[in-house]
């Protein structure tokens, strides 16, 4: 059997695709003969390794060497294009719709024309594929269109969460060709059981074929320590990017720092962004003196993993206003670090009063503040909390577990053919 997975840059990157990747390809080698990775394009000139596996560049050059004319008279030649102008809920009226129509219909067109290509070049027989896109994207909808002539091909995809919130991400909210691309795809696996259940809401008719798959991350090896000096230690990890709000945190520490005076606050934030550096600045000029905040930029996995086990942290800190499941508060728990979090998407499955606290999807500076007030003082729930994220990551989001489930499950769809 062949497993042929379309992702975004992996491996040519370094970020979410990988910290999830790199462990899950590890089993879909042991249920699959052959695993080829098809990115979509190429971030970084050198690869993360990726041993075992191969990868095929032709369909990144195929996509790059497209521009925006390109792609409308892929389109255009499409069914895609015209099945999806027919669909209930596409905007007809909105010009932003009909170029994101174009730009999708002609992506999937390239794919559909680059899949049945490459399974005559390489002489792959089509019921011996499974095809599975890790963003459930125009290459799901190009691949499902294929399976009129690959047929016994079988695609399954993934869906995480801008490939899901329609309303959070676009505007018009919706996603061309979404019912023509469900009526020729076998499965899709959503990271949480809110992705999923938004799915089915969203698209009653095709409700079967939604079902969950939770990442994970390794065990760290390390419990996080809790700060002894009488520093409270607040962490965050993300873009900074508007759907981030790590504005928001940061105005809650100079508020929280300006109630409790005689309190010192210390707070990192990793992740890169257009605004780090004013951000950096206004901590730098506006917190009072018994606050700092550090932000450091990008930090791959292992250096992150490596300050957890170096330092001490009292609580990590999401305040998106859409989430999927976020993979920097799964490598919190793993480090057994108590969460705040806003209730979106999968931050409400994923935190709860077990191992910290979950607030309102749109909280205000002063709420987040007064939840870092609870964990100050409340010493021993603050420990329970703890104790509890461990808890929560090894029975939900152990990425040998979830991985080792995920590739057998996808081994059997190709076997059985349902």
């Amino acid at each position: 059997m062949n497993l042929i997975l379309f992702t975004a840059s992996y491996p040519y990157v370094r970020g979410n695709e990988t910290s999830f990747l790199n462990i899950e390809v590890e089993y879909l080698r042991k249920e699959f003969d052959r695993v080829i990775v098809i990115p979509e394009t190429i971030k970084d000139p050198v690869p993360v390794e990726h041993p075992g596996i191969e990868v095929d560049t032709s369909y990144a050059n195929l996509m790059a060497s497209k521009d925006t004319k390109g792609l409308a008279a892929l389109a255009v030649s499409s069914p895609m294009f015209f099945q999806g102008m027919m669909e209930a809920d596409f905007p007809r009226f909105s010009l932003t719709a009909w170029r994101r129509l174009i730009a999708f219909s002609g992506k999937a067109e390239l794919t559909r024309r680059w899949a049945l290509d490459y399974l005559l070049e390489k002489g792959l027989a089509p019921e011996d594929c499974l095809f599975y896109t890790y963003w459930f994207d125009h290459a799901t909808a190009g691949i499902g269109a294929a399976k009129r002539q690959a047929l016994g091909l079988k695609v399954v995809s993934r869906a995480h969460g801008y490939d899901i919130y329609e309303e959070h991400y676009y505007d018009p909210p919706f996603w061309p060709c979404r019912k023509t691309a469900l009526m020729s795809t076998d499965r899709v696996f959503a990271d949480s059981f809110a992705g999923t259940e938004y799915l089915k809401k969203r698209y009653p008719e095709f409700a079967s074929l939604f079902v969950t798959s939770l990442l994970g991350v390794r065990d760290p090896g390390f419990i996080t320590k809790p700060s002894m000096d009488k520093i409270f230690r607040v962490l965050s990890c993300s873009r900074i990017g508007a759907e981030k709000r790590v504005d928001l945190l940061m105005k809650s520490i100079l508020i929280a720092a300006r109630q409790r005076p005689g309190q010192q606050f210390e707070w990192h934030h990793f992740g890169n962004g257009e605004e780090r550096e004013r951000m950096q600045e206004y901590s730098d000029s506006n917190f009072p003196s018994n606050a700092k905040g550090h932000l450091p930029g990008f930090s791959n996995g292992e250096a992150l993993m490596d300050f957890y086990k170096k330092n001490s942290a009292d609580v990590f800190v999401n305040c998106s206003s859409t989430e999927g499941t976020s993979v920097a508060i799964m490598e919190a728990i793993s480090c057994g670090i108590p969460v705040i979090a806003t209730s979106v998407g999968g931050n409400t499955e994923i935190v709860s009063e077990q191992n910290g606290r979950l607030l309102p999807e749109n909280p205000t500076p002063e709420e987040i503040a007064a939840a870092f007030f609870t964990f100050l003082d409340e010493g021993k729930i603050a420990s329970t909390k703890r104790e509890g994220s461990r808890k929560k990551w090894d029975a939900e989001y152990n990425a040998d577990v979830n991985f080792r489930e995920f590739a057998r499950e996808l081994a059997f769809i190709r076997k059985s053919g349902s």
